[in-house]
């Protein structure tokens, strides 16, 4: 199911995309599947950023028939934290989820699609093509005066075959053979306060970014007030100083794989084919010392708002 939005077509690939008139005209399809992704992270007393599980939220109200997804506790392989499932768990979690091979898969968040797109991401390196992030996700769905459900659906179990994608995602080896590579681009989707070192993300890692690599924050992308993505004209804008071709190759990077999902998808929306996710990103990067980090500005990307 790949109908294009007339309100997006100008994107090298509109399908990635779905408007919530799309989704509400789709609500009672049983091919399509729901998922609520809401994640937020706030500071302690201390200053230390911790995450905060959108499931309460999601029992609160959510958009109907959405399963809900902890982008860190369901996504994170138990026996690896800094890698995506395994493949024989994602199967397991897409089946309890009632995903399958013939599956719509519409993913939204409270936040732009910026925690969505690490399920986007995933389902696309397991090979399952037919996945979208919702447009604005609830925050245009609320404001349209769209309705909520607090009932917790159990759908009927799908079957779910994983075929991984290895080009879709970098190890740290490909990173490091990246820094300073003609012909690939290194993308840090971090706020400018963690790429330039002035805060850490984590307290028991270094601060920086990975030497080479752009800054283009995930937030970047979208409108703050209505969260929906930028047109196809303010995007390249954005995105012009890197200067990337669409067949580049591209790696993308954030904290933990997430952030960094939301600047693959962006590049993939604009018809990027060759972006992969670091999937270990600063977690596993900048904890190990023997890996080199740069600290300071960079170059600054241009406003495309």
């Amino acid at each position: 199911m790949n109908e294009e939005a007339p309100a997006v077509a100008e994107y090298g690939h509109p399908e990635a995309l779905a408007t919530t008139a799309w989704l509400a005209a789709h609500l009672d399809d049983p091919s399509v599947r729901v998922v609520d992704m809401r994640y937020s992270v706030a500071a302690d007393a201390g200053g230390a950023f911790r995450g905060v599980s959108g499931r309460n939220a999601y029992h609160q109200g959510h958009i109907p028939g959405a399963v809900f997804v902890d982008v860190m506790s369901d996504l994170s392989d138990p026996e690896d934290p800094l890698a995506i499932l395994s493949p024989g768990r994602f199967e397991a979690l897409m089946g309890r989820l009632g995903i399958g091979s013939g599956s719509t898969v519409v993913v939204y968040d409270g936040s732009g699609g910026t925690w969505a797109a690490r399920l986007w991401w995933a389902l696309r390196y397991y090979g399952h093509d037919d996945a979208k992030i919702l447009d604005g996700g609830l925050t245009t769905w609320l404001r349209e005066g769209r309705p909520l459900e607090t009932r917790t659906l159990t759908p009927p179990p799908g079957t779910f075959r994983a075929r991984p994608r290895p080009a879709l995602r970098a190890t740290s080896d490909e990173v490091v053979q990246a820094i300073g590579r003609r012909g690939v681009c290194i993308v840090d989707a971090l706020p400018e306060v963690f790429y330039s070192g002035k805060a850490r993300l984590y307290r028991t890692h270094r601060a920086g970014h990975i030497p080479t690599a752009l800054n283009v924050p995930a937030t970047a992308n979208v409108y703050q007030g209505t969260q929906t993505l930028l047109p196809a004209d303010a995007l390249a804008r954005l995105w012009q100083r890197a200067g990337l071709k669409p067949d580049q190759r591209v790696i993308t990077y954030c904290g933990g794989g997430v952030y960094g999902a939301y600047d693959l998808f962006v590049l993939y929306v604009l018809g990027h084919e060759k972006v992969s996710l670091y999937d270990g990103s600063w977690m596993e990067w900048g904890a190990n010392p023997d890996l080199p980090v740069e600290t300071g500005p960079g170059e600054k990307m241009l406003d495309p708002h």
